[in-house]
């Protein structure tokens, strides 16, 4: 991107920002892509699951604001886009960036419950994301989206089934709703993280393991030679919803330090 992370790519001429909703935005990446839109002059909404208080904060030198919504819930995704077109007029740009993932469960163990679990919220919350965000987009003059799909998308592992599928699918969403928006001039864009330090990352480490061992191993699979930051995946967000870049969509932009490549 020609802009540095504080030349305020997002902001507008009236001299606010523009809106971005990020969904998972309390975790590792979550968290890092909020701050860095704010800090680029964007007015950011993390959205948060039902019942977890927490209050709206500073980063990045602007206030970050927090809203409730079940990523698997149409009825919380109108509420929750309903406020921020009451609030900001309109929703510029969608971070569909909530997931789970329960690694460790072979394949052949793997129950439905758990599988539907998983493809709800990664899948189903990502489609009903780009749906109801392109709605309200292409009343109000277009968008960007930005879904975050996965390594585990074309690296499967047959102890994280669900995930890796879901993941996986989450691509053909992003192609065929890039598809869907162009006329609308909403954009639609997916970034695969490879291997990241987060929470998340170290679910995969058992009892017993040695952490160490953990990230060597994981760091010989990335030709760059380290595994990922949060901020990594930040920056490539930020490039995708970036208005300057409205001839990019459709895109799948592999975060990974080489790891799809090695």
């Amino acid at each position: 991107m020609g802009s540095s992370p504080s030349s305020g790519s997002f902001s507008v001429a009236s001299g606010g920002g523009r809106s971005v909703l990020v969904t998972g935005g309390q975790g590792g990446i979550g968290s890092a892509i909020a701050e860095a839109l704010a800090a680029r002059g964007a007015t950011v909404y993390v959205a948060r699951h039902p019942g977890s208080a927490i209050p709206d904060r500073a980063a990045g030198g602007a206030t970050v604001h927090h809203l409730e919504l079940d990523v698997t819930s149409e009825r919380d995704w109108d509420s929750a886009l309903a406020r921020i077109e009451s609030a900001q007029g309109a929703l510029y740009g969608l971070v569909n960036n909530a997931a789970v993932l329960e690694p460790g469960t072979d394949f052949l163990d793997l129950d439905l419950a758990e599988w539907r679990r998983q493809l709800s919220v990664n899948l189903d919350g990502s489609f009903l994301g780009c749906r109801s965000a392109m709605r309200m987009m292409a009343r109000t003059g277009g968008g960007a989206i930005v879904n975050v799909s996965s390594g585990a998308a074309l690296i499967p592992s047959p102890k994280a089934a669900a995930y890796c599928v879901s993941k996986a699918a989450v691509l053909a969403l992003t192609r065929l709703a890039a598809k869907a928006g162009g006329r609308h001039r909403v954009r639609v864009n997916a970034v695969l993280p490879g291997a990241v330090d987060t929470p998340m990352l170290w679910r995969n480490v058992r009892e017993g393991d040695s952490p160490v061992a953990f990230v060597l191993a994981l760091t010989r699979l990335h030709p760059i030679g380290r595994i990922g930051m949060p901020t990594d995946v930040a920056a490539a967000v930020a490039f995708l919803l970036d208005p300057a870049n409205d001839f990019t969509t459709g895109a799948l932009l592999s975060v990974d330090g080489g790891q799809v490549v090695d």
